[in-house]
């Protein structure tokens, strides 16, 4: 299909090529150049559950239960010549990564995974993206980030001119979309409150419309092509010594791509690059598994290994990061550019970061975006992320 990838920054700063149809860039510096490192070792890892402080989690919550089942259901049944969220997966091919988390245990769709992820971001954490702090004015030190999550802060809602400015100009949606984002948003918003004030339902609610977002988003950036005949020769080209592609996990190659960027893989097509866009993703993981972590300094067949694992863990880790990454690039950082126009106030200052809302509608560059679909990329895959997410139950 046809495809938009997104570039924005010159040289030192480069963007990342996604998947045609859906995906977008964001904007890292490109630290030193990743070290080899060996082929995987037979040793299982160190199983922990994740590190999770001051979690907001309402007692007896069961997110595969309550969120990842119903919902994967219902985004199956929009897609349903694929139904590629709730089949249960090899196992046998996951990759450590995959078994590192002790609550994971025995849930092996891919909702499973996202709605975990989802749950993982839920809870306020600081993003770690020091080392790209100059191009979105944060601070280098992220202990002095206020902490924020999925539903820290609100989202903004969105007009014509709020997305003209955010989206520079570029692939501003139709009215029919703008109204659909404001629909999720309101939506999300009320959940939200309800979250933080304590009641469960809404913690629930917010939990699965979120895992919705990102299951809907996960069909439009790789699962109607996962199991291609070109996904299947992409994955071959690139497969390290004993790797198999796994049913379900896209490989797509970008020829009109530098090769750094060429090749993204999985649920949410990333690239196996350490030193590229889930630099941020890594870190972030080892904190919460310091004792399962994965090198800032792996090779592109370590990465390999771990983004196209059977399970895609990391994967949907790295996609609900990325989420809660650009809404930390907009609550913490001290330029108006930076953030959405309703945080700045009418003398020109900005909101203290815990009053401010946040957007998924940023242009590369604005915030740390991933993803082509936010930014209404080719024009329809916002909408199509939308509708889907706005279909059925939420």
């Amino acid at each position: 299909m046809a495809f938009l990838a997104t570039a924005l920054f010159s040289s030192p700063v480069w963007a990342m090529a996604k998947k045609p149809i859906s995906s977008g860039n964001d904007t890292p510096s490109k630290p030193t150049t990743p070290a080899p490192t060996p082929a995987p070792t037979p040793n299982p890892p160190v199983r922990e559950p994740a590190a999770i402080s001051d979690s907001i989690t309402p007692e007896g919550f069961d997110v595969f239960r309550e969120v990842s089942y119903p919902t994967g259901e219902i985004v199956d049944k929009t897609y349903q010549n694929y139904r590629e969220l709730l089949p249960v997966r090899n196992a046998q091919q996951s990759y450590r990564t995959d078994n590192c988390d002790t609550s994971l245990e025995g849930s092996d769709r891919f909702a499973d995974r996202i709605s975990y992820a989802v749950e993982l971001k839920m809870q306020p954490s600081k993003a770690q993206l020091g080392y790209v702090a100059s191009y979105f004015g944060l601070n280098k030190d992220v202990n002095t980030y206020l902490p924020n999550s999925l539903i820290s802060h609100p989202l903004c809602n969105v007009t014509a001119d709020t997305l003209n400015t955010t989206l520079n100009g570029k692939h501003v949606p139709s009215a029919a979309t703008i109204k659909k984002a404001n629909e999720f948003a309101n939506k999300m918003n009320t959940y939200r409150r309800e979250a933080l004030a304590g009641n469960r339902e809404g913690y629930v609610k917010a939990s699965r419309l979120w895992s919705k977002f990102m299951m809907c988003l996960s069909y439009m950036e790789s699962l109607t092509t996962a199991d291609s005949a070109k996904a299947q020769k992409v994955a071959e080209k690139y497969a390290p010594s004993g790797y198999r592609r796994p049913a379900g996990v896209n490989f797509y190659e970008d020829p009109a791509q530098p090769p750094e960027s060429r090749l993204n893989i999985g649920l949410f097509q990333f690239t196996p690059d350490a030193g590229g866009n889930i630099q941020a993703c890594i870190r972030e993981w080892n904190v919460l598994y310091p004792k399962c972590g994965i090198s800032q300094n792996a090779s592109q067949a370590e990465m390999i290994r771990v983004l196209g694992s059977s399970l895609q863990t990391f994967n949907a880790f790295c996609a609900a990061a990325k989420v809660t990454g650009m809404f930390s690039v907009q609550v913490n950082t001290t330029k108006a550019y930076n953030t959405h126009p309703y945080n700045v106030t009418s003398n020109g200052s900005l909101k203290a970061p815990a009053e401010r809302c946040v957007s998924p509608h940023m242009a590369v560059g604005r915030s740390y975006n991933h993803f082509a679909p936010f930014q209404n990329g080719s024009g329809f895959t916002l909408d199509n992320v939308l509708s889907c997410t706005l279909t059925g139950e939420y």
